[in-house]
C-alpha cells in the first residue's frame, strides 16, 4: 500500500468522525451518476489522467486546509491524480480499492420506539444504498436483511448487549449476496424465512400472521409477494414496518426480475395486493424499506417515512390496479448487474469461490420510481 493510499474503512471513519475532507471523484461521468459517494465532488479527468495528463486537475479550485482523497473505480487512476495534487503541495490520498471497495463501507442510524423498549438500528451499506436493521430490546436482537459480514452486526449487539437470537431476509435478494446463513452460523441463531420460501438450504418457517416474540419486542410476519413471491414484511409492535423491496420511500418493488412478460404481470398484480395490505395498516406506521436508490449519506438519519406521506406523494400508491400494473411494468429500470448469478447464489445459500466485490459492484436497481 502506497503512503499516498487510505483504505474505505479509513475514509469511512473519518466520514464518521465528520473530520473535514474533500472527496474527490475522476471518473467518467457515466461512472459517476451510476453510484458515487455522498457530498464528493467530480472532474471527469479519467482519460487525461490515463495517459499522464493532470491538466483537468491542475485547473480545479480545490481546497488546501483539508486533505483531498481521489476516487477512481479500482483505485489506479485517483493514485495518479493523488501523486500530481502532492507534487502541487496538497494533503492527497488515493482511495485504495476505489468504488470497488468502497462497495462496503457502511454507516449506521438509529430509532427508539414511543412507549417500548425496541431499539432499531438502519446498517447501510452506503454506496449501494443497501439496508439492513438489528431489531433489539431487553438483551435479545433480531437481524434483518444482513447485506455486510457478519462481525459487524455482532459488533452492534455487543455494544447494546444484544445477543442476536434471530436473522431473517426479507426474500431472496438479486443484487447482494446475503451474510444471513453465515450471522446464524457464527452467532447460533434462529434463521427463520417465510413458508414460501424456496431455498437449496434449510430453514426455520415462519407463517403469514405469525407473531414472533423476543426480549420486549413483538413482530408479526406479513407475507407481501410481488417483487418476489417469498417478500415478507416485519411489522415491530405494531409501530413499525420492515417493508423489504416491496415499498420504498420513493417507490415500490420491481416485479419483472426472473420472470417472462405474462409472469411479470401477475407478479405486479400480487404486488398491488401486497402494497393495499401495507396500507391498510393504522397512516403513522413507520416504513423502512430495505434499498434506497441513491447513496447513503454518513447523517446518522434514520431512513423512513410513515406510510401516510408515502401514500400522499407515491403516484404508484394511488393509482387503480388496472394503471398500477400498466404504469409499473413501463417504468422498469435496467436490471441489476449479475442479479442472476446473485439471486442463484443466495437460494443456494453459498457463494464459496466468488468474490463479493466483483458480483455486487454497481448501484442497486430494484425500485420502481
Amino acid at each position: 500500500m502506497s503512503e499516498l493510499e487510505i483504505t474505505q474503512n479509513t475514509l469511512k471513519n473519518w466520514l464518521d468522525e465528520k473530520r473535514p475532507v474533500y472527496i474527490l471523484d475522476v471518473r467518467p461521468q457515466e461512472e459517476r451518476e451510476d453510484w458515487f459517494i455522498p457530498d464528493s465532488h467530480h472532474i471527469d479527468a479519467y482519460s487525461d489522467l490515463k495517459q499522464g495528463n493532470g491538466s483537468k486537475i491542475n485547473q480545479a479550485d480545490l481546497p488546501k486546509d483539508k486533505p483531498i482523497v481521489t476516487v477512481c473505480g479500482k483505485g489506479g487512476t485517483s493514485l495518479t491524480a493523488a501523486e500530481i495534487l502532492g507534487k502541487k503541495g496538497f494533503e492527497a490520498y488515493s482511495l485504495q480499492g476505489g468504488m470497488k471497495d468502497w462497495n462496503f463501507a457502511w454507516n449506521t442510524a438509529e430509532l427508539t420506539l414511543k412507549n417500548s423498549d425496541t431499539q432499531i438500528i438502519q446498517v447501510r451499506r452506503s454506496a449501494k444504498g443497501c439496508l439492513s436493521y438489528i431489531v433489539g430490546s431487553r438483551g435479545e436482537a433480531m437481524v434483518v436483511d444482513a447485506a455486510l459480514n457478519p462481525d459487524v452486526y455482532e459488533k452492534i449487539a455487543d455494544r447494546n448487549n444484544w445477543n442476536i437470537t434471530y436473522v431473517t431476509d426479507t426474500h431472496i435478494h438479486a443484487d447482494y449476496l446475503s451474510r444471513t446463513r453465515e450471522l446464524a452460523r457464527v452467532t447460533g441463531a434462529k434463521h427463520i424465512l417465510i413458508e414460501e420460501a424456496e431455498t437449496d438450504f434449510d430453514f426455520i418457517s415462519v407463517k403469514h400472521n405469525q407473531i414472533l416474540n423476543f426480549g420486549s419486542t413483538q413482530i408479526r410476519i406479513l407475507h407481501t409477494p410481488g417483487h418476489t413471491p417469498e417478500s415478507t414484511s416485519f411489522l415491530v409492535d405494531n409501530t413499525v414496518l420492515l417493508t423489504g423491496d416491496t415499498l420504498f420511500t420513493d417507490g415500490v418493488g420491481r416485479p419483472d426480475l426472473k420472470a417472462d412478460k405474462a409472469e411479470a404481470r401477475e407478479k405486479a398484480d400480487k404486488l398491488f395486493e401486497s402494497l393495499q395490505l401495507i396500507q391498510s395498516l393504522p397512516g403513522e406506521t413507520i416504513i423502512l424499506p430495505a434499498h434506497i436508490s441513491r447513496p447513503v449519506p454518513f447523517d446518522q438519519k434514520m431512513i423512513q417515512s410513515t406510510l401516510s406521506e408515502l401514500k400522499s406523494y407515491l403516484e404508484l400508491l394511488q393509482l387503480s390496479k388496472d394503471e398500477f400494473i400498466e404504469t409499473t411494468l413501463k417504468r422498469i429500470p435496467e436490471p441489476p448487474e449479475n442479479y442472476l448469478i446473485i439471486a442463484g447464489l443466495n437460494k443456494k445459500g453459498v457463494w464459496d469461490g466468488n468474490q463479493p466485490a466483483d458480483l455486487e459492484a454497481g448501484a442497486n436497481r430494484c425500485a420502481v420510481a
